[in-house]
């Protein structure tokens, strides 16, 4: 008797979920059982499975705004019967069989329209004809090299897999996300020939490209050398006397002093890491900042940040005491520890900045050492490009990066550059 009361009512029986007794979704997103459908926009759709049906609303450092969904009048959905429905945009036909499982070949396929043709998708991720994007940077890069995937392909579709990403907190970190539960998060863009509406989607579910500073479009002086300050000034005289404008001059590693005994280094040396003045070229930072900009121009220092802060910068033992660390001790550099990177832009950067800097090249290039965020799926890159693009925009200012690409989400961070290009033929 308990188990035909339960079949009447669509509910479980033994704890054991049944497919096929979930009411026709009314809203969007559509939930049928521990399946979730969202259509996000006419092209695009993002396809949850979880086993305890507890879904993710929580935005990733990719799918940045949750706030976009496409109304529920501007989609139609019909019960086909035996557990089938067709949903429809004003782009795609979606036929979708709730038979209890994650999204397959098997019980879900989308139908549009490719250079007069009708197509079909499935999540089967084939990509076959993809048009190419960026990759992270062209260090050590001598000759021509396939691309990373963009989101624009012939084939007139494109999956981002979201599953194991990092989540968004409400007070700005990330965590982890319960991979025994939540087993599936993809976005199908499904977009046919429609290249504009793909790019839409794409702000729509991972953020727009925010304004940037006016000045980072203008022209750029750097050079790996060890100026003096007069140096600095001198140069910026030499394109006023040629009537050729300079819009920020880049203080490459010489800025800060070399004299590091501890650390990990990176390419072999302990002092690419720094940001204690080096007063022997620049003995008085800020009037030298002071001139270049009394003279129109910017200022940017180079950053590795990879080391942190060691006992030889001028404010180690503040910072120290900040950490709590003990005698002798040198906290390591610490993505995933608020309390670090908190520290680590108050000593680290601050200094600087109120001297009055403008923004800072974050030249990472560890990712060797450490490719992932410490207990976290998230690479370093783009978490770093994340905390340092909001950290400039402190004093209700626009956001300045200059950074190697990361990755989906990382348009949000503007700008990158391509790393150390190779000035040959080949390239």
């Amino acid at each position: 008797m308990r188990i035909l009361y339960s079949l009447l009512l669509g509910t479980s029986v033994l704890g054991m979920s049944l497919p096929g007794f979930a009411a026709m979704p009314k809203d969007n997103p559509m939930v049928f059982g521990n399946a979730r459908l969202s259509v996000i926009t006419p092209t695009l759709l993002r396809l949850e499975f979880a086993k305890d049906g507890k879904f993710v609303d929580e935005p990733t450092l990719f799918a940045y705004d949750r706030t976009s969904m496409l109304p529920m009048d501007s989609i139609k959905i019909t019960d086909l019967g035996d557990n089938r429905y067709e949903i429809v945009t004003s782009a795609l036909t979606i036929n979708y069989h709730d038979d209890g499982f994650p999204f397959s070949t098997s019980n879900l396929m989308v139908y549009y329209d490719l250079n007069g043709k009708r197509k079909k998708f499935t999540n089967r991720f084939l990509p076959k004809n993809n048009l190419g994007g960026t990759v992270e940077t062209l260090d050590r890069v001598t000759r021509e090299i396939p691309m990373d995937d963009g989101l624009l392909s012939r084939d007139g579709w494109y999956m981002i897999d979201d599953e194991r990403t990092d989540l968004l907190t409400p007070d700005g970190w990330i965590r982890p996300r319960d991979t025994n539960t939540h087993i599936q998060d993809q976005y199908c863009f499904i977009y046919g020939n429609d290249y504009r509406s793909a790019l839409a989607s794409l702000g729509a579910i991972s953020g727009r490209v925010p304004m940037t500073r006016k000045y980072i479009h203008g022209v750029w002086y750097c050079r790996y050398w060890d100026y003096t300050s007069d140096e600095f000034l001198d140069i910026i005289r030499g394109y006023d006397e040629n009537d050729f404008p300079l819009d920020n001059i880049v203080f490459d590693m010489g800025w800060h002093t070399n004299d590091a005994t501890l650390g990990t280094g990176h390419n072999g040396h302990l002092n690419w890491n720094g940001y204690t003045w080096n007063r022997e070229l620049i003995p008085d930072p800020k009037a030298l900042i002071d001139s270049v900009h009394a003279r129109g121009v910017t200022v940017s220092l180079n950053d590795h940040p990879h080391d942190g802060i060691r006992p030889h910068e001028h404010n180690y033992a503040e910072f120290a005491a900040a950490m709590g660390a003990k005698d002798g001790e040198v906290p390591l550099f610490d993505l995933s520890d608020r309390r670090y990177m908190d520290n680590f832009f108050k000593y680290a950067h601050r200094p600087s900045e109120d001297m009055g800097v403008d923004f800072w090249w974050l030249d990472w290039q560890q990712n060797y050492l450490y490719p992932h965020v410490r207990g976290h799926h998230s690479t370093s890159l783009s978490w770093i490009n994340e905390l340092y693009y909001r950290d400039s925009q402190q004093g209700n200012r626009r956001g300045a990066g200059y950074s190697r690409w990361a990755g989906w989400g990382d348009h949000r961070h503007p700008i990158q550059f391509s790393g150390d290009a190779q000035a040959n033929w080949e390239m």
